[in-house]
């Protein structure tokens, strides 16, 4: 029998990354609109938009363009400011009708690894299993993306 912890677990997506760069790189990585334009989204998608208010309770808004003429807006809001370490911010889809869809967090934890950056991500709580699926999709592919601003 499933507890509430282990449904709640069950909608959490993890991941670990090591990055060849410094934590500051990849933290202004995160939030400097010229780099975050640079590696935004999956591959095969570019990010003709941002818009960043870098501060706590600061908003952000990102657009994710696919070669199909496709496009994909995101947003939320900045909790936790801590260069090069730590950065909080919340996550919505923009859905057809105009409003956001369910809101998430991510909470991003920056620690000097060798030469490079171990990143630890997690975003949490979605509202179906199948929504974490693929976002870890989405965010592999990303990170993909991130990796190659740093060679």
């Amino acid at each position: 029998m499933m507890t509430a912890t282990d449904i709640a677990e069950d909608k959490i997506l993890r991941m670990t990354r090591q990055f060849n760069a410094s934590p500051e790189q990849v933290y202004d990585a995160w939030t400097k609109p010229e780099l975050l334009a640079k590696w935004w989204g999956p591959e095969g998608t570019t990010c003709p938009e941002t818009d960043i208010d870098l501060r706590e309770g600061g908003k952000w808004r990102t657009v994710m363009a696919h070669a199909d003429g496709r496009h994909h807006e995101c947003s939320g809001q900045y909790r936790l400011l801590d260069r090069p370490r730590h950065l909080v911010l919340t996550w919505s889809w923009k859905q057809e009708d105009g409003r956001q869809g369910h809101e998430t967090e991510i909470d991003i934890h920056l620690e000097p690894s060798g030469t490079g950056t171990l990143m630890t991500f997690v975003q949490k709580v979605f509202a179906e299993t199948e929504h974490r699926d693929m976002h870890n999709q989405g965010w592999t592919s990303s990170f993909d993306c991130l990796e190659k601003i740093f060679t």
